[in-house]
């Protein structure tokens, strides 16, 4: 065990699994993936046939049942070989965990690495403030007419089913917040690539809804739950990406220690130097709290209990710490950690990806001072 986490043998056992799958089956395309710049179906049905999109899914559809640290475990380590296929991993595990009304075909289609889910939230005015979403749709009939604009939406252009995000009148007078099952094929839905630094092939687009007509029945969860099944996954989606961010700079910090040993100047390995050595081991101590942050939090949600404190603190500290050491760690390589035939370049990359989602760095602090100085002092609307 190369971890000082106190995880079960069943988690260890999973987690040598990952590893494995990830090093043989996503490492060596991961560039390949990156340079494409766009959803890779290949990696999603590897991900499909080595159990990894249904971690969470109920037996009776094929899913595990496994629980939130096991998805945490799995996001690390897949991260630590490709970080759009961790966010691919666990955008697909967490939309068909938290969000019911996909329906049981889909799912299972899912599972099997044949379907992608994606959640079109935000817009250009409403990013974290999910409050101030304008797409609208209106009830005409048994159907709901949807128009407006997404932006930001991971796994689009390529998904094949929408969870969106709608503005909608209640009988009251007041509109809430409802979420809508919508086939990406829909009449009146259209898409664009919005192009990225890093994490390409994960995906990111613009959408445009057009008078899509959807059913009724395509509400998911009931009317004015669409907010809270958003806020539901959010303590669990918010310890995947420092997760993530770790398993990235831990491959990164261990690779460069690897390199110092064996890397000679002047008739002596260069990490004998102090202002090698000790930026290593500082990093790795730092990799090590922040991942005890992030499985507590999951730990938490796993016994039902509220880590929305623990999520954000584990978010922006574990994102904030992989960057720096991935900074730190690619001048150790000299001129080849710039270049795009070593692997910390694109790892740079694609951690910095991370800070934005679920909600960026500093919502994640504001959110802190709202829990832990209090509200008045967030800045917040009450």
């Amino acid at each position: 065990m190369d971890s000082m986490l106190p995880f079960s043998a069943e988690h260890e056992s999973f987690r040598a699994y990952v590893r494995g799958f990830a090093a043989a089956e996503l490492q060596p395309r991961s560039r390949q993936w990156d340079e494409g710049a766009e959803l890779p179906r290949e990696a999603i049905r590897l991900l499909g046939s080595a159990g990894l999109l249904n971690i969470l899914g109920p037996k009776s559809l094929g899913g595990q049942e496994r629980d939130y640290v096991s998805l945490g475990i799995a996001v690390e380590e897949l991260a630590a070989a490709d970080i759009s296929c961790a966010q691919i991993a666990w955008i697909q595990n967490t939309l068909s965990h938290f969000f019911p009304g996909w329906g049981d075909e889909t799912l299972r289609s899912l599972y099997r690495g044949d379907a992608v889910l994606a959640l079109a939230m935000s817009e250009e005015g409403a990013g974290s403030d999910v409050s101030a979403i304008q797409t609208e749709a209106v009830a005409d009939g048994d159907d709901y007419i949807i128009n407006g604009a997404k932006i930001h939406v991971s796994m689009m252009p390529g998904a094949d089913v929408l969870a969106v995000s709608c503005k909608m009148a209640t009988a009251g007078g007041k509109p809430v917040i409802g979420m809508l099952r919508v086939p990406a094929t829909t009449a009146g839905v259209s898409s664009e690539i919005m192009e990225q630094m890093g994490a390409r092939a994960h995906s990111l687009g613009a959408l445009r809804f057009d008078n899509v007509r959807v059913p009724k029945a395509a509400l998911m969860g009931g009317e004015g739950q669409g907010k809270a099944l958003m806020y539901a996954r959010f303590n669990v989606s918010r310890c995947m990406s420092p997760l993530a961010a770790l398993g990235a700079a831990n491959a990164v910090v261990k690779e460069a220690t690897q390199f110092v040993r064996t890397k000679v100047i002047f008739g002596k390995p260069i990490g004998i130097n102090q202002s090698i050595s000790f930026p290593l081991v500082e990093h790795q101590t730092r990799i090590e709290a922040g991942r005890l942050l992030a499985y507590r939090a999951l730990w938490l949600n796993d016994a039902g209990a509220d880590a929305s404190t623990e999520a954000a603190m584990a978010k922006w500290f574990g994102i904030t710490i992989s960057i720096q050491a991935i900074n730190d760690c690619l001048p150790m390589f000299g001129a080849n950690g710039y270049l795009k035939d070593w692997s910390v370049e694109q790892r740079l990359r694609d951690v910095m990806s991370l800070q934005f989602t679920g909600g960026t760095i500093n919502i994640m602090k504001i959110l802190l001072v709202r829990q832990l100085i209090g509200a008045e002092f967030a800045g917040l609307r009450s």
